[in-house]
């Protein structure tokens, strides 16, 4: 059979409109190319690394500002930094505008920062240490100054003792002189010396400057004594109080620390200069700045604060929700009980039950949600108290209390304790206050429950307090109550739960928060992940997830370093570190593989799209009812649908037509093909087998009228095609074709093998009807020889 030539395709209206639309999705595709390319910096993301980076700079001022007073150098940290900022400054320039950037000059000169930090920080802690030690040393030098003062004074009471004698023995020897008295009482003449020999009495007398050589006064009353003349013996200050003393003349031995008691710091000294100490406790300390030696937390004079952690708290209130707002948002309430303003206490809300259904057992009617207990709270007392409302019993022995409850940090009971109502003040709001004892070693958090044992009744609760005391401390709500945070930044932060390991809100609105490893269940129809740890950020309107993972398809792992969601408003996007990329919006879904050539597949109102991203790559797609194979630079050229490598099975439950144009009804098509076979041949596929019948096969082919023609849309150029003729549209048919040869519709022939059965028997009738014929011949020329 000679080989014609390809059918030729008319490019229609709606094939102008595909190839806009593939232009378009190009278009689109180089615009999403950007946004994967490693060495390109997106807007989302030159934001994030603008808030990173002013903290960066925080951090390093504050380290500068340390290392000026413990004379520690920073040559190689300020090159380190100024080389940093000046590849930051360049691209952070503009935030709104994505640019290139080299990842390698990036990471290398954010590597040379981080160690020459690393390098100060522990020079800085060095410094530190050596602080405390030489505040060790001079704390040693000052207590042997007041042991040596000490040494001293023993020395001057020594040097009174001995004085005293020589009094005594000049007393001793005035008294046995009388010629002495006679002469003093005679008069002395100034400047004349007088010897006392002997013991003397001097009642009464004013002696201004006087010389006393080895003698020794009893009870003596002495207006002033020069210390200068105190130069030998011991003065024994057990038996001396001394009112004023000037420091600035002890200057050696040791003087005790703990012996220093000073109203202010001022009293000690006008300026202190730097003051290293081990721990400093005050009412107030009131300082221009503040900061640590590693420069992990400072407050300059402005009023920030700028710190690797803070952990504040606002009130002593450790239930959560204490008001019970948002509809008693973190609360886990029984069906009985329900939430009123009407029966409210002081104006808060209250938590109450009407039902005397329950049994004769301890019923949970609400619990509030678990608080974390502040570290330093450990081994403290706790209580709580709240105020009650029993309007009616079911029967007397129903009982209505609070509990207390501390848990592990896995949520188990560690110890509860609980107090009861008072049922002979039934209709009056009555406060209850529950001992909880001191906090046990393990417990790290906190919870109230309401309870009752027995069938129930009219029941209120209301204005809970968990307070670190042993009782009522009067209500406070928990409005505030606790804010843990690594940095928070902002003039004003709004809401009413913020919980989580790890957040972290930017500047700009992003919040970030790491989050652990994911790991899927497997089923029949979907590869599970195996995500390690990753990142979650939400700001700007978007929210996206960061991380890394293996995932097995058909038993075979394959490892991702790098996988990225990102979910907005208008889109759903994936991306990992092999170019795959999933965009999902309203109108349509696409998948491209930058890897593969940028083959993309593309899902909207207008079909389904798929090419390989190349000129001339196959290209294919679904529309509208049909499927156009072509390559992916025009759409409507001849292509190919490759439909495997190996033996296909295509499985319909009706019919395949094969027809020219888009639609159904149209003309068919000329199939090209090296072989045709039937694979309804076999015996064993088939039931209520006949044999034709020669003769009316013969009838109804001979029947048929064949001619030749030309579909509509077949242009002259267009060869004619041969075959039978169905008469659709004279009433008097012009051609005939037997009804044993049409489809039951009679819209088509039969099919191609029915055809060639009924040429075959045609043909055998024929054959019999020759070999006839034949016979006949053979005997009519026997008779005429």
């Amino acid at each position: 059979m000679a080989e014609s030539n390809a059918t030729q395709v008319i490019l229609t209206d709606d094939g102008i409109k595909i190839i806009k639309a593939q232009n378009t999705a190009d278009n689109a595709a180089g615009g999403i190319d950007n946004l994967n390319d490693p060495n390109l910096m997106s807007v989302i993301e030159k934001q994030t690394q603008a808030t990173q980076y002013a903290g960066l700079t925080s951090q390093y001022n504050v380290i500068i500002s340390r290392t000026k007073y413990a004379s520690i150098s920073t040559a190689d940290l300020t090159t380190a930094y100024t080389n940093l900022n000046t590849f930051m400054t360049a691209i952070l320039t503009d935030t709104t505008k994505a640019s290139d950037v080299n990842r390698d000059t990036y990471k290398s000169l954010t590597d040379a920062y981080n160690t020459a930090l690393s390098n100060v920080q522990t020079a800085l802690s060095n410094s530190f240490n050596t602080d405390i030690d030489n505040m060790q040393s001079s704390v040693s030098v000052a207590s042997q100054a007041a042991s040596s003062a000490v040494i001293v004074a023993s020395q001057a009471a020594t040097a009174g003792n001995s004085a005293s004698q020589a009094a005594s023995q000049a007393a001793s020897a005035a008294s046995k002189s009388s010629a002495d008295y006679t002469a003093l009482s005679s008069g002395v003449k100034d400047g004349s010396v007088v010897h006392i020999t002997t013991k003397t009495v001097i009642d009464d007398a004013v002696i201004g400057t006087a010389e006393i050589v080895n003698a020794a006064i009893t009870d003596a009353k002495i207006g002033n004594i020069s210390a200068n003349h105190l130069t030998a013996g011991t003065i024994d200050f057990n038996t001396i109080t001394g009112k004023n003393i000037n420091a600035s003349n002890i200057t050696t031995g040791t003087l005790g620390t703990d012996r220093l008691n000073v109203g202010k710091l001022s009293a000690l000294s006008a300026d202190l200069g730097t003051v290293t100490a081990g721990i400093i406790n005050g009412l107030d300390i009131v300082a221009k700045t503040f900061s640590t030696a590693n420069g992990t937390f400072m407050a300059d004079s402005n009023g920030n604060i700028t710190a690797s952690s803070i952990y504040l708290v606002g009130n002593k209130n450790l239930v959560y929700n204490s008001e019970l707002l948002g509809n008693a948002a973190g609360w886990s309430l029984n069906n009985a009980v329900y939430l009123t303003t009407t029966a409210a206490h002081d104006g808060t809300a209250t938590l109450g039950m009407n039902n005397t259904a329950f049994q004769n057992t301890w019923n949970t009617m609400a619990i509030s949600k678990q608080m974390t207990i502040m570290s330093s709270a450990a081994n403290s007392n706790i209580s709580l108290s709240g105020w009650m409302f029993v309007g009616s019993l079911a029967t007397g022995t129903t009982t209505a209390c609070m509990v207390v409850e501390l848990l592990d940090s896995s949520g188990n009971r560690v110890s509860a304790n609980f107090a009861k109502a008072d049922l002979s003040k039934l209709g009056q709001w009555q406060r209850v206050t529950v001992s909880g004892g001191t906090i046990p070693s393990g417990a790290v958090k906190v919870r109230v429950l309401y309870q009752i044992y027995g069938p129930g009744g009219n029941i209120y609760w209301s204005q809970p307090m968990i307070s670190n005391s042993s009782n009522w401390q009067g209500y406070t709500s928990d409005t505030g109550n606790v804010v843990s945070a690594g940095e928070i930044d902002g003039s004003v932060i709004n809401g009413s739960t913020i919980n989580g390991g790890t957040l972290n809100m930017q500047t700009d609105g992003l919040i970030n928060s790491p989050y652990t490893g994911i790991e899927q269940t497997a089923d029949q129809f979907y590869h599970p992940w195996k995500l390690n740890t990753g990142q979650l950020t939400i700001g700007q309107g978007y929210i996206t997830s960061v991380s890394s993972g293996t995932r097995s398809i058909n038993g075979v792992p394959k490892q991702f370093n790098s996988l990225q969601g990102t979910l907005s408003a208008s889109y759903l996007k994936f991306t990992n570190d092999y170019g795959a990329r999933t965009y999902i919006d309203a109108d349509m879904f696409t998948y491209s593989n930058q890897t593969n050539d940028t083959a993309m597949v593309a899902i909207s109102a207008g079909g389904i799209g798929i090419n390989m991203g190349t000129p001339h790559a196959p290209a294919l797609t679904i529309s509208n009812g049909y499927i156009d194979a072509s390559s992916s630079s025009s759409y409507g050229v001849f292509g190919a649908i490759t439909l495997g490598y190996t033996a296909q099975t295509i499985n319909s439950d009706s019919s395949i037509f094969f027809e020219s144009g888009h639609g159904s009804g149209n003309p068919g098509i000329n199939i090209w093909a090296k072989g045709f076979q039937s694979l309804s041949s076999r015996l064993s596929t088939k039931r209520q087998v006949r044999l034709l019948d020669d003769e009316h096969s013969n009838s109804l082919l001979l029947g048929a009228d064949t001619a030749t023609f030309k579909y509509n849309q077949d242009t002259n150029a267009d060869n004619p095609n041969e075959g039978v003729i169905i008469d659709d549209v004279n009433t008097s048919k012009q051609y005939s074709l037997p009804n044993e040869l049409m489809t039951r519709d009679g819209k088509a022939p039969t099919d191609l093998m029915s055809f060639i059965a009924r040429v075959i028997s045609q043909n055998k009738y024929q054959a019999r009807l020759i070999e006839d014929l034949q016979i006949r011949l053979r005997k009519v020329e026997i008779k005429n020889e």
